[in-house]
């Protein structure tokens, strides 16, 4: 559970959001085709697998926040 709500951050979606199986409201969420398609390939793989994923995204979004405060 803890790696869902991870995961839920880092896209800023509820974890309900996650688990529901309505393609609809995750295309109205997240925009990008081939994002989206890419998370669908991610959550069918090993849960080792999304944890490398999930800890990639974090730190990439969290450096992108930190360099939009010091760069303004």
């Amino acid at each position: 559970m803890e790696l869902m709500v991870r995961i839920a951050k880092a896209f800023d979606v509820s974890v309900d959001f996650l688990i529901k199986d309505d393609k609809e409201a995750a295309v109205g969420k997240i925009r990008n085709q081939e994002l989206l398609h890419q998370l669908e390939e991610i959550n069918s793989r090993p849960e080792e697998d999304q944890e490398t994923v999930v800890s990639f995204l974090e730190a990439f979004i969290k450096r992108r926040k930190f360099e939009e405060l010091v760069h303004g």
